[in-house]
């Protein structure tokens, strides 16, 4: 202990005198300590801007996405069903306030009335000829005097652009979200478009720049630009670069500064103001006696810096830390860790209670900060190990991990970590574990759902022709003992006049349908794919006990596809019959690859193609 204290009371002292010194000029450095000052609150605006620029970024492509998501519902309906479409569109009320769909000349088609001009600023060939998602330019008033920004989206079909899914989103959820930013009285954030106008802003917006013009370029010409930009034609020049800027102004007798911030959508910036009042000076002056004792301060400063610097340095690191800790886990609802490793000692900064049930402020010291594992699913216990290995690695490494966490009584959920181990840069030991820990069920999820769409045809929801060759190849280089790999070709008849004479929807319905009935005939131990237009294919793997009753099985199976695929499509005024052909080959032995499965499939169904169509053949040496 009394060593311990020597070797901070060496720097105490040392400290002590300079300060004695460096009295005498304190009031000569004031400038420069709130210029350091005034550079810390810029680069804190900054950050902040920058994460909330992308939270709002995320809010408009969350509408987007459901936008989209209405779209796919109302083109999986179809357009002969006016009050089902009324039904969908809805559902989506909540989220949009009016929704409308018009024809890709910008014509209405039905839903809502929107307002709005899709042939300005090249809206319109965005959205049919590039297959762009736009937002329309400003807000607009509905008629029920809601102020409100409209969102755009193609629909497509079959290849094509066939019509424009319009919803509008009122203002005032943008100022709802405008006011959860800052903490000041005199703060606040906006959203304008490169000609200044306002578009959102909310309760602080009405308190610091709303009323005092009707545009944030009128707002500066009766400010005082000063620093890197000083005129309104720089400041607009600095928007239409389309990149983040700051900007310093008075108005009024008080100081500001701005932080803009352009958005993904549109030609939105995001404008981010804060009262500065003595956080700067443009210039300052010493006297020559002030020179003086500061070249003394300054040579006392390197000494003391040169034993202390290296712990000042740390504590303005944690601090800086921990406001990106609270900014990032407010925003992402995320929930961060810290454990120093002497004396051992686990903190969690965030909301415990609302991720695992445990009450916030949780603090784990020695022995105890082991107990953590017990909320860990015993299938995932293995992360204790390689926790413990990763701290053996260089410093900047990441660790990362999706684990099962107890977050109730009996239930577990995915959360995913992801962290990194600061090292004492002189003798390398470990100092702190720090790693987030996020909710990763809904994302988990949405990652199954983009392997199930990537392998999947999007019309039907069967297997695509890729995956549908990769799972027939697994299977044949698998099959074992009595089982045999069975291939049914199956082509629809007449699908052509379906098409011609009753159009596309027709024949997409007739498409899906096929891909129903195939499912249903095999619902086990078999795959069912779309290989490319009218053409399926079904690989079904069956435990032949001899081949008299692999034979009948294949006939009752082929007899029941060509069965439930004669059908007929009518419009009310014209009617066609569909049926299927079908091609069949059984892998043997030696056929123990797709393309050879194929073929022989493939010259079974050419003759029942040839024979008459509506019927099936084996594929026979």
């Amino acid at each position: 202990m009394k060593k311990r204290f020597w070797d901070f009371g060496k720097y105490y002292l040392i400290l002590l005198f300079v300060l004695i010194f460096s009295c005498v000029t304190i009031a000569s450095v004031c400038g420069d300590v709130n210029e350091s000052a005034a550079e810390v609150a810029v680069k804190n605006l900054e950050d902040d801007a920058r994460l909330f620029t992308s939270y709002f970024d995320d809010m408009i492509s969350n509408n987007f996405s459901l936008l989209k998501q209405l779209g796919k519902r109302l083109e999986e309906l179809a357009a002969n069903s006016p009050q089902g479409t009324q039904e969908i569109i809805d559902d989506y009320k909540e989220i949009f306030h009016s929704v409308e769909v018009v024809n890709s000349e910008g014509n209405r088609e039905y839903g809502d009335v929107i307002e709005v001009d899709l042939t300005q600023d090249g809206l319109l060939d965005s959205l049919v000829f590039d297959r762009k998602d736009v937002v329309y330019g400003g807000s607009i008033t509905e008629k029920d005097g809601i102020d409100s920004i409209v969102l755009c989206v193609p629909l497509e079909r079959m290849g094509g652009v066939v019509g424009i899914l319009l919803g509008t989103v009122p203002v005032s959820q943008i100022n709802d979200l405008m006011d959860r930013w800052g903490y000041a009285e005199e703060d606040c954030v906006f959203v304008m478009n490169h000609k200044g106008n306002y578009l959102s802003g909310g309760k602080k917006f009405d308190k610091v720049l709303g009323g005092k013009a009707n545009s944030y370029f009128t707002y500066l010409t009766n400010s005082n630009l000063s620093g890197e930009i000083e005129s309104i034609a720089e400041f607009e020049r600095e928007l239409l670069k389309q990149e983040a800027f700051s900007a310093r102004y008075s108005y009024i007798g008080k100081s500001y500064v701005g932080r803009f911030c352009p958005s993904k959508y549109g030609d939105w910036h995001l404008g981010f103001v804060e009262r500065a009042d003595n956080f700067y000076r443009e210039r300052f002056s010493f006297s020559l006696k002030t020179i003086v004792l500061l070249v003394i301060v300054v040579a006392f400063w390197a000494v003391v810096l040169a034993f202390a610097m290296h712990a000042i340095y740390k504590n303005v690191n944690f601090r800086t830390e921990l406001e990106r800790y609270s900014i990032i886990y407010n925003l992402e609802q995320s929930i961060i860790l810290e454990m120093s490793f002497s004396p051992k000692r686990l903190e969690f900064f965030g909301d415990t209670k609302a991720m695992f049930g445990v009450e916030n402020g949780v603090v784990l010291n020695g022995e105890e900060v082991f107990d953590v594992y017990k909320y860990v699913h015993e299938d995932d216990q293995s992360v204790r190990g390689r926790l413990h290995r990763f701290y053996d690695e260089e410093e900047g490494s990441v660790f990362a991990a999706e684990i099962r966490i107890k977050n109730g009584a009996d239930s577990y959920g995915w959360y995913r970590i992801s962290g990194t181990v600061i090292k004492d840069k002189r003798f390398g030991t470990n100092l702190k574990f720090v790693a987030k820990i996020e909710n990763a069920d809904q994302q988990i999820a949405e990652e199954k759902d983009l392997v199930q769409r990537a392998e999947n045809d999007l019309l039907t929801g069967i297997l695509n022709k890729k995956t549908m060759e990769e799972k027939v190849a697994h299977a044949l280089s698998t099959v074992t003992g009595n089982n045999h790999c069975i291939f049914f070709m199956v082509d629809l008849d007449n699908f052509k006049n379906v098409n011609d004479k009753l159009g596309h929807i027709y024949g997409d319905k007739a498409i899906v349908d096929t891909a129903h009935f195939l499912t249903e005939l095999f619902p086990n131990n078999a795959y069912v794919g779309r290989l490319g237009g009218d053409e399926f294919a079904v690989c079904a793997v069956y435990d032949a006990f001899d081949k008299e009753s692999m034979f009948e099985y294949i006939k009752k199976k082929a007899e029941k596809i060509c069965e439930v695929n004669r059908r007929t499509y009518s419009n009310g005024t014209i009617s066609v019959d569909i049926s299927s052909s079908v091609g069949i080959s059984v892998a043997l032995d030696s056929e123990k690859d797709f393309e050879t499965v194929y073929k022989m499939a493939d010259n079974a169904l050419y003759r029942s193609k040839n024979g008459g169509k509506n019927c099936y053949h084996i594929y026979q040496k």
